[in-house]
């Protein structure tokens, strides 16, 4: 799992597609103001491979519950806590407002080799980006 917290992390994404989005969102969230992670929040880049445990420790909440609720995203009374979920050609992007002032962590989420479940979420509520 990658961890991008300033924006020259941004140039080590080696897929394309998601280095443009993360360079864009960059961009985009430093048009008034110097972009600063520990004011806006940070990226995470999951990878092939890693677990629902690993990114679960770097969020500091199951990503398959609702982290006030603790309902699972498969179970009656599930309720995203997620803000965006957005559907991209190779890729999910699901995006956490973690506090009241905007901190926020955005997530991007491969569409194979990652958790079964993981994906079945991402399939079941991402919006189609539209191009």
């Amino acid at each position: 799992m990658q961890t991008i917290r300033d924006p020259a992390d941004a140039a080590t994404v080696t897929n394309l597609e998601l280095r443009t989005c993360i360079e864009k969102t960059i961009s985009d969230l430093s048009e008034d103001y110097p972009y600063d992670p520990d004011v806006l929040g940070y990226f995470l880049v999951v990878e092939p491979g890693d677990s629902i445990d690993a990114l679960n420790a770097q969020l500091g909440f199951d990503i398959l519950a609702n982290k006030w609720t603790g309902i699972r995203f498969d179970q009656l009374g599930y309720t995203q806590s997620f803000e965006v979920l957005d559907e991209h050609a190779g890729f999910f992007e699901m995006v956490f407002i973690i506090s009241d002032d905007g901190f926020g962590i955005e997530v991007f989420i491969p569409k194979t080799g990652v958790d079964p479940e993981l994906l079945a979420m991402c399939r079941k509520y991402a919006m189609p980006v539209a191009i």
